[in-house]
């Protein structure tokens, strides 16, 4: 095994799939920016694949990538995952879908004293990794960190921010994720979009295995998420009905993402390690009009049934584009659509003025103040690459900041006191608030 100090900083393991092969040219710049002299290398079945994209990033951004050191690893050989796990410091881990292919990955990081990051949005995998890999890690002194991307960077660190901004003691925050497409000087919505497909379709493939093992991600929530975390007053409860709120405008349906675990898993370490009263949170999706609502709710009326059988599955995995509406098609987004795809999140909190002290963590009046938070930028496909190279690059440069003795974390535990959400901003991801203020009338 090499010495710590002779491996690589970042190894970007699955560097030719459709979201690793985008992370390769802001590696190079963040590996030499703000100071850093770090380096890295690229991870993957094929040798001829991974010299073929670092001949095309490097031509692209006029830099030759030639040098850059390359490992051919087989992501279903453990042994091959233990050796190239011990070539760096930090692995990146762009591999999915995650329920398959992560844990193999990580446990031979674990035993490799490797840190790990990725860009998983599976809350199976993610809570089943914490469930059953966080003893390990903290043994060995390993970060582990799921969901450093799109999903569920904003959202994440927004509520970290929306807690660090808030002058009192924050009860609830709600957020909803608005997302769509600017064409033509028009703002588009992703629901029966038809000009190419939105989201790769790896995502896809994890949706429709997250879903068929529903029963799962139950259990393991049950077993991740203690019952005195939701027994604070006033209680806030998740709507699953779509609804209107005075906070955005449209129709409001609950967030099937890996959005609210993660922020969950979040405020369980705040509420065990640090002892702060956990904020309740609840996720949504906003649409414009209530046609899409309706086909919303068809496509759930159909989408559900199907992964509950084999033949099902196969249908789905094989026809993408029929039945997500066109969101998701076997042919990559376009790289136009990726550029005009803009995304916010709005971030609702309330809460009361004074702070509770160590160990209070009951209330028995109203809420008096709230605030407004949002997080915003474009290209989806950007945040996820800088979110998950950004987090990696600041488990090495900022370790005396993160949680003490390692184990697996979510992106908002691990990062929370670091400088990531001031690295972001730097990257066009905005982090506001937009209000803080008394509460006369709840929007809520």
């Amino acid at each position: 095994m090499l010495n710590m100090s002779d491996r690589l900083d970042l190894l970007l393991l699955g560097a030719t799939g459709f979201t690793g092969k985008r992370c390769v040219p802001y590696i190079n710049k963040f590996c030499q920016s703000d100071g850093y002299n770090l380096t890295w290398g690229v991870a993957g079945r094929s040798r001829s694949k991974l010299e073929q994209v670092l001949r095309n990033v490097g031509n692209e951004i006029g830099t030759d990538l030639q040098k850059i050191p390359i490992f051919v690893v087989d992501v279903n050989d453990q042994k091959s995952l233990d050796k190239i796990a011990r070539e760096a410091k930090v692995v990146i881990n762009c591999c999915g879908p995650f329920r398959f292919l992560g844990e193999p990955v990580v446990k031979a990081c674990i035993a490799a004293g490797t840190d790990h990051v990725d860009i998983s949005a599976e809350p199976q995998f993610m809570e089943k990794l914490e469930l059953e890999l966080n003893d390990a890690a903290r043994e060995k002194g390993v970060y582990a960190v799921t969901a450093c991307g799109f999903d569920c960077v904003p959202s994440d660190l927004g509520v970290v921010f929306l807690q660090k901004q808030f002058k009192g003691t924050l009860n609830s925050i709600q957020t909803y994720l608005q997302t769509w497409t600017e064409e033509d000087g028009h703002n588009k919505s992703m629901i029966g979009y038809n000009s190419s497909s939105i989201i790769n379709v790896g995502t896809w493939e994890s949706l429709v295995h997250a879903v068929a093992n529903w029963k799962e991600i139950v259990q393991n929530h049950k077993k991740l998420f203690p019952e005195s975390m939701s027994k604070y007053q006033p209680e806030v409860k998740q709507k699953y009905v779509p609804h209107r709120s005075k906070v955005v405008e449209g129709w409001c349906v609950p967030l099937p993402t890996a959005d609210a675990s993660s922020i969950k898993r979040t405020q369980k370490y705040l509420f065990e390690v640090e002892r702060k009263r956990p904020t309740q949170i609840n996720t949504y999706y906003v649409v414009k009009s209530f046609t899409e609502v309706f086909v919303i709710i068809l496509f759930a009326l159909m989408f559900y049934p199907l992964t509950r059988f084999k033949w099902g599955r196969s249908l789905l995995l094989r026809y993408p584009g029929i039945f997500s509406l066109g969101m998701f098609r076997k042919e990559p987004p376009t790289e136009t659509t990726i550029r005009n795809t803009c995304y916010q999140v709005l971030l609702y909190g309330e809460g009361w003025d004074d702070r509770v002290g160590p160990g209070d963590y009951q209330y028995h009046k109203p809420c008096d103040k709230c605030i407004l938070g949002r997080v915003s930028g474009r290209n989806g496909y950007e945040v996820i690459c800088i979110g998950v190279i950004l987090s990696a690059i600041t488990i090495i440069t900022e370790k005396e900041k993160l949680p003490k003795g390692g184990g697996v974390f979510s992106a908002g535990a691990c990062f929370a006191k670091t400088t990531l959400i001031d690295q972001l901003v730097k990257q066009r991801v905005e982090f506001e608030v937009i209000y803080q203020k008394k509460i006369v009338e709840s929007p809520e």
